[in-house]
């Protein structure tokens, strides 16, 4: 009533927070707040921040944001924290993704393996269950980034300095390579995204 919204609209937000495991919903007794984990809410965030009706550029361009914010401090930490079972997974990724453009194949799986290496290099949990609550999304990006004929042989040179950054422990190269990195990849996929 304070709103002016109708009941309808009530409700399904209700039953979305429910989806979610923000509220619980006892039968005949109300609707009661949750004890939430980050853990509860990181299974369900995709559903959260997907829009099966949104412009595929829209849904582009707040991805780009949202990698932005994780994948540049995952490469800081990365620097700072990795392993050298850290630095092989990353190199078996650019080896495999050095194949993939060499033999004109289609290069996301070995893409995603090396962002998610960064992103476990970084010894953060929290970041660790973000990307992978995300990973759909991730595949939608890196399908689109795919089929842009040129693109591969770009990332992989990001992906060679980031690695070689990440090796010698220099984070601050290593933010400022992947915030370039995921800009140019942003600003292709934006400039050829459908209308």
């Amino acid at each position: 009533e304070q709103f002016g919204v109708s009941r309808v609209p009530v409700r399904e937000a209700l039953k979305t927070l429910e989806f979610i495991g923000i509220v619980q919903h006892v039968r005949g007794d109300g609707v009661y707040i949750r004890s939430v984990q980050i853990h509860d809410l990181l299974q369900h965030v995709e559903f959260a921040v997907q829009d099966n009706t949104a412009d595929i550029q829209q849904t582009l361009e707040e991805l780009f944001e949202v990698r932005e914010a994780i994948e540049v401090k995952a490469a800081q930490l990365a620097a700072i924290r990795r392993t050298e079972k850290d630095l092989q997974i990353l190199q078996n990724a650019v080896f495999a993704m050095e194949n993939d453009v060499k033999m004109h194949r289609n290069h996301k799986q070995s893409s995603m393996d090396f962002h998610s290496g960064i992103i476990n290099a970084s010894q953060n949990k929290i970041l660790c269950r973000i990307n992978e609550a995300l990973i759909n999304l991730h595949w939608l990006s890196r399908q689109k980034s795919a089929e842009e004929g040129g693109r591969g042989s770009i990332a992989l040179d990001f992906h060679s300095k980031l690695l070689e950054a990440i090796r010698q422990k220099d984070a601050l190269s290593a933010g400022i390579l992947m915030k370039e990195h995921l800009l140019q990849a942003k600003r292709a996929l934006l400039h050829n995204a459908p209308k």
